[in-house]
């Protein structure tokens, strides 16, 4: 599996080509929403997941298709900061690349001083923070054992101070899950204390790892934006961006796999990444779902395709 993949549609980024740091899932957490698909190494263990050789090549192959994406990400499969080479490929891609660095992170390893020293040097770092209170937070994330909020909450806030970008607050809310008064008050809290420059609340809207993830209605998250946190802004459910210039002419099938491998996506969404006529999308989605490498789910009554 090439560890670019993209130019992904984001809905905050636009155009973004993905960097994975570790392996489909090498993860600390096991959030119960997460689009990439439940957890298989469960660890907290710092460590080369992938080469920092490989990571170097696939900067460079970056570079040569600059023109094709927006903004650089280093997220994908699992908890990027978890790959032992991390600050060195932050250094690589803020050295060698002039498009803006975004780091997608779980919070999880903020505290440890040269990951967050790293982190400080990207452009935008979207931070995930679910919830204030262990309970919910362990009910939500389900993270490794030894992983403390309390130093997460602390870590955010001295990479707020620190960052030379700006730091983005991603919280993914759930259903009954941790979206109830006494979790809202305590998230409205810890955000004044972390002050970044962002906040932005979600839902899920893609097929979550677990069922029992559920999503809120726009009208639910317009409410609690209101009566918690007025500077959040609410995530669309798709961005609008225009279709990608970068396609994979050689082998559609593989570069179909290596997106739907990250995160499931609809027929929309795949249409305007790939630039592709519907009929013939159609049709290579055919051919991956017939090998069983990919399988049509439903997610609110709406069709998705996912590896």
């Amino acid at each position: 599996m090439p560890l670019l993949f993209g130019p992904v549609l984001s809905r905050r980024l636009g155009r973004s080509l993905g960097l994975d740091l570790v392996p489909k899932k090498v993860c600390n957490m096991d959030c119960l929403y997460c689009e990439v698909g439940r957890t298989t190494l469960f660890t907290s263990e710092r460590k080369d997941y992938l080469p920092l050789s490989a990571l170097e090549e696939a900067i460079k192959r970056a570079k040569e298709i600059e023109d094709t994406f927006d903004v650089f990400t280093i997220t994908g499969s699992g908890e990027p900061t978890l790959n032992l080479h991390f600050e060195k490929v932050v250094e690589l891609a803020k050295q060698n690349l002039k498009k803006p660095l975004a780091i997608l992170t779980n919070s999880t390893l903020v505290g440890v001083e040269s990951v967050r020293q790293a982190l400080a040097l990207a452009d935008y770092v979207l931070a995930s923070l679910d919830s204030a209170q262990e309970s919910s937070f362990r009910l939500v994330n389900r993270p490794v054992g030894e992983i403390n909020l309390k130093i997460i909450i602390e870590g955010l806030k001295k990479l707020r101070e620190e960052m030379r970008g700006e730091l983005w607050l991603e919280i993914m809310l759930l259903k009954g899950l941790n979206d109830k008064e006494e979790d809202l008050t305590a998230l409205k809290e810890a955000v004044a204390y972390i002050r970044p420059h962002r906040v932005q609340l979600n839902t899920v809207v893609r097929p979550p790892a677990y069922p029992m993830a559920k999503p809120l209605t726009w009208e639910e998250l317009k409410d609690i934006k209101e009566k918690y946190l007025p500077e959040a802004e609410i995530l669309p459910a798709q961005g609008k961006v225009q279709p990608s210039k970068f396609g994979p002419k050689q082998d559609w099938q593989e570069w179909l796999l290596a997106y739907l491998s990250r995160r499931p996506a609809d027929l929309t969404e795949l249409v305007q990444v790939f630039a592709l006529p519907k009929e013939q999308l159609v049709h290579y989605l055919g051919q991956l779902e017939s090998k069983g490498l990919i399988q049509r789910v439903e997610h609110e009554g709406k069709p998705f395709y996912r590896a």
